[in-house]
């Protein structure tokens, strides 16, 4: 090889080298350089695994997207998710649950991933934090007060199951997601002669807060039009009542539905809390 052809492929390797420099420099605090990434089959859904290249499975953050069920949302909520926290000692799971279930069956469905999680992989609740954004954020919280985990952060979720379904009326766009579930839940208490109040209830975190043990944190956006920001005010509301003490609002000017949870003073808070939840365990 000639002499200029090899000073080219130096010159060549030594910018590539600066390049990736800096760009690992420009990452922000959180950001991990490796992944691995797997899944594993639960029912007809799977869970989607997201760890170092040695994942150790000492603590794990299992998220649950909002919206319809979709495997790329679940798999891009578990990259995500692992990029910004797995240095903290998180692994990510992420539920991608099956499609056309009723909101009973998705409850069930992630108070079984939970216990799949830790009966799996050694993983103690103590060391379990569940994180969910939308309806994801009512999952998490329904599924608290039927698992135990260390901690649970409810992002722009509703609270009362007959209010969102009062509310999602007035707004065809939305009622596409929950009329599904009402007419379910509808058919589901016909056929068993049950008490719609009460079930409704059943269903509704705000009146099962008694059962929430875990350290929350509740994330919402003022300007939220999707899921009205007064459905984490009246869970905070509730939580007064019971004088429950571990919990924490974080209410944020100028954000609509659906803000990212990684980024600004959002992600800031959501690091602090769960960084905070895992040092009060070790």
């Amino acid at each position: 090889m000639g002499l200029p052809k090899l000073l080219i492929i130096i010159l060549l390797s030594s910018v590539i080298f600066a390049a990736a420099l800096t760009l690992f420099l420009m990452l922000p605090p959180g950001v991990s350089t490796h992944l691995r990434l797997s899944e594993e089959k639960l029912d007809n859904g799977r869970i989607i695994i997201c760890g170092g290249e040695s994942p150790a499975f000492s603590s794990a953050l299992i998220v649950i997207h909002g919206g319809r069920a979709s495997s790329q949302a679940a798999a891009e909520y578990c990259k995500s998710f692992y990029d910004k926290l797995g240095d903290l000692g998180f692994t990510v799971f992420s539920i991608d649950y099956p499609e056309n279930m009723t909101l009973i069956d998705e409850i069930n469905y992630v108070v079984k991933s939970v216990e799949y999680v830790k009966a799996k992989y050694s993983i103690d609740g103590e060391r379990i934090c569940l994180l969910g954004a939308s309806r994801g954020g009512y999952l998490a919280l329904m599924a608290s007060t039927k698992t135990s985990v260390k901690c649970v952060v409810d992002a722009y979720g509703p609270t009362d199951l007959e209010d969102i379904f009062n509310y999602a009326r007035g707004d065809p766009a939305l009622w596409s997601e929950w009329g599904w579930y009402h007419t379910t839940l509808m058919k589901y208490i016909e056929e068993n002669g049950l008490n719609k109040t009460l079930v409704m209830q059943a269903l509704s975190p705000i009146y099962n807060v008694a059962e929430i043990k875990e350290d929350v944190l509740i994330m919402h956006g003022l300007k939220d039009e999707t899921i009205p920001p007064k459905h984490s005010m009246m869970l905070e509301e509730a939580f007064q009542k019971i004088e429950k003490t571990n919990y924490l609002v974080k209410l944020y000017e100028g954000e609509t539905h659906g803000f990212s949870l990684l980024k600004g003073k959002p992600y800031e808070d959501l690091r602090e809390f769960l960084k905070k939840c895992l040092e009060e365990v070790s």
